[in-house]
């Protein structure tokens, strides 16, 4: 039943040794001081004052009255008298909750102590730190559960005595970081035993394997009645019934130093480097380098992380990459700013091509929003505005014609803490439409109910568009037609008074303005009355 299990044991080194590895016997090992009795040490110590003899028994001693200064005496820990040593509840971040004995479950609040018995749970995008009698911390992970078994503190302070079962998901630990002497730290997971010597380590616990890896120190991974030394730096596994496996490198932290320092538009996405191993990424962001309450988590099978929201503040990201084995790499930290509110508008016009000379700038209205602020330049940097305004409507118009070309414009929400971050900066070209043709240079002529003219060659990519007709407004066409070249024939024309109107089209029919002339007919011509009035004159 023993190998079904993972204990983590941290030893503390001197005055007070650690006990051994094995979890059978667990001892505690007080270093002699001048002065010091065995029947002292027993009434200081022990839970039962008189079970002294038994100390000389198991440590050889010939005379209690007579021992020698610095050396070791060894006496089991269930001989020694303790009391509780809750833990203290450091931080808590998101929906994280605890079931004390006989009771339901709750939500877990920060500055609370809990006993041996209490059993914690950390929902996604959630954590709990703890703080052991010792000083050690251990970070509860989003989604994990531990239960507390035993918290103790044995021969008056003298050694810290925790044992914690990981059910499920990943604890991180920094253990007595104090150095304090004649601690005991115990985390059990349902896979194998390890004994450490170090201070900051991780283990995660799945249903049949448990992963450690050592960030400082050395741990001792014990599965299936074998021993496997992790050294820092290294990391390694134990499947349930299985020893554990020889220890490998952990991947070095990732390069943050391209991502960003601020950050103004939501979603949040970091875009990592390609690293040779990785597998995955994990990203945790905290709102301090601490990492004492996690706000997110997310994990990637590509070298890109993404975050759905934040409040604007100050946050770090911590970054590790994760092997084909899943043992996570050493960490990489990245402080970063949020500035995204008030949310920038959701831009709606105009397209990229504008065809009058004072377009509309349009964007949707942003709720909270008192104003926006609107800049419009020659420029993609807008170094030179030609229009930086502040309005409460959701539409600006340049005061002034633009001059044809390439223009840049941007607008932001404006609330009662100031102006938020620009949305991203658009670009349209103005492109004037084509100007109305010239028609007082063409010269009209009649022939056989055929009218002709010459109009100037439209520019290149143009065509005209022509209308003959007995009104101004061309209701009543009389004829339609389209030129090239500026030549218009226009057949089944009577001599009279028509209006022509003509516009410039270009190939994707974009037209330009109607220009119109009236065409008077001539006079008919004089010798049809001639031959009329020969016979009077003969």
């Amino acid at each position: 039943m023993r190998a079904r299990f993972l204990a983590l044991l941290l030893f503390a080194l001197p005055a007070f040794a650690a006990p051994p590895a094995t979890d059978d016997a667990p001892e505690w090992r007080y270093t002699l001081r001048p002065g010091d009795t065995l029947i002292g040490v027993s009434a200081r110590y022990l839970a039962r004052a008189q079970d002294w003899p038994r100390v000389q028994r198991l440590n050889g001693i010939a005379d209690p009255y007579r021992l020698l200064p610095g050396s070791t005496l060894r006496i089991p820990l269930a001989w020694l008298r303790h009391e509780p040593a809750p833990a203290q509840v450091v931080a808590v971040s998101g929906d994280a909750r605890v079931t004390l004995p006989g009771a339901a479950e709750r939500p877990v609040a920060a500055g609370e102590t809990l006993g041996a018995g209490a059993a914690l749970a950390a929902g996604a995008n959630s954590s709990v730190t703890l703080r052991l009698a010792d000083g050690s911390l251990l970070v509860l992970q989003p989604g994990a559960r531990l239960a507390l078994d035993t918290l103790s503190v044995y021969a008056g302070g003298g050694m810290v005595d925790s044992r914690l079962r990981l059910q499920h998901g990943r604890v991180e630990v920094g253990a007595n970081p104090a150095r304090a002497t004649g601690s005991r730290l115990q985390v059990i997971t349902p896979s194998a035993v390890a004994a450490v010597r170090g201070t900051r380590f991780r283990v995660a616990a799945d249903t049949d394997v448990t992963r450690e890896e050592t960030l400082e120190g050395a741990v001792g991974l014990v599965a299936a009645g074998r021993e496997m030394r992790v050294g820092a730096g290294q990391g390694s596994l134990a499947a349930a019934g299985q020893p554990p496996q020889s220890p490998v490198a952990l991947l070095p932290a990732p390069d943050l130093a391209a991502l960003p320092r601020r950050i103004d538009a939501l979603p949040l996405r970091f875009v990592l480097p390609a690293q040779a191993g990785a597998v995955a990424w994990q990203g945790q962001i905290a709102p301090d380098a601490t990492f004492e309450r996690i706000l997110l988590e997310q994990t990637s099978d590509v070298p890109q992380l993404g975050f759905g929201d934040l409040p604007d503040g100050h946050y770090t990201l911590r970054v590790r990459a994760a092997d084909a084995l899943g043992l996570q790499g050493q960490d990489a930290v990245h402080a970063f700013e949020v500035d995204a509110r008030p949310f920038p508008p959701l831009v709606v016009g105009p397209g990229a091509r504008v065809r009058t000379p004072r377009p509309v700038l349009q964007w949707s209205p942003v709720v909270g929003a008192d104003a926006y602020r609107v800049e419009l330049a020659r420029d993609a940097g807008f170094a030179e505005p030609l229009l930086a305004t502040r309005t409460a409507d959701s539409r600006q118009q340049p005061a002034a014609d633009l001059a044809p070309g390439t223009y840049h414009w941007r607008v932001a929400s404006v609330d009662a803490d100031g102006p938020g971050p620009f949305a991203p900066p658009q670009r349209f070209v103005y492109d004037p439409l084509p100007g109305a043709p010239d028609l007082a240079q063409a010269a009209p002529q009649f022939a056989d109910g055929t009218l002709t003219l010459a109009l100037p060659p439209p520019p290149p990519g143009l065509h005209y568009e022509l209308v003959l007709s007995t009104d101004a407004e061309r209701r009543q066409p009389v004829w339609q037609g389209t030129s090239a070249d500026g030549q218009m024939r226009a057949t089944g024309v009577k001599r009279a008074d028509h209006y022509l109107a003509a516009r410039l089209v270009e190939a994707d029919g974009t037209a330009g303005p109607w220009a119109s002339r009236l065409i008077e007919a001539p006079p008919p011509p004089r010798w049809p009355v001639l031959l009329l009035l020969l016979p009077l004159l003969l």
